[in-house]
């Protein structure tokens, strides 16, 4: 059983101002033994970034109306408290100028909405991992490996 120092080691942040996505990662990362923030502002993301101790990886809506999820992530990725945590933007899969706007702002990963809600289990150790190494990964190269292991299992 995690003690709650474990739990707090293995905190993601999820950066969203809708109502549905938090509960669909809440339901990804509950199994792997991870627990969740929500923050729905710019303000409150910062903040809760900034903890101590910070969380593992952050997780962006690129889809937000309360904030600008580009400033965001560039706020995140050049703060040195915060820019070190993985950082995993996403939006649906057309929303290509929110993709690139991700990671030009320099989100490690990007990814589709379908992508984060159904496979997040393969998703966040190659965030964990690519965040520890700065590596960026094409979206779509990601989304199609999904897909393509989905379609393997049928």
């Amino acid at each position: 059983m995690d003690t709650g120092a474990d739990a707090e080691q293995r905190t993601l942040l999820l950066v969203a101002d809708d109502l549905m996505m938090p509960s669909r990662v809440r339901e990804g990362i509950r199994p792997l033994g991870y627990t969740l923030r929500v923050a729905g502002s710019e303000a409150a993301a910062t903040a809760a970034a900034a903890t101590d101790p910070p969380p593992i990886g952050i997780l962006v809506s690129l889809t937000a109306r309360r904030y600008d999820p580009p400033s965001l992530i560039r706020a995140l990725k050049t703060n040195a408290g915060t820019a070190k945590i993985p950082l995993l933007a996403f939006a649906g899969h057309v929303e290509k100028e929110k993709h690139e706007a991700a990671r030009a702002a320099g989100a490690d990963l990007v990814a589709a909405n379908s992508s984060v809600a159904l496979h997040l289990s393969q998703i966040l150790p190659r965030l964990l991992e690519q965040g520890a190494h700065r590596e960026r990964v094409d979206s779509e190269s990601e989304l199609l490996s999904f897909e393509d292991e989905a379609d393997g299992d049928a």
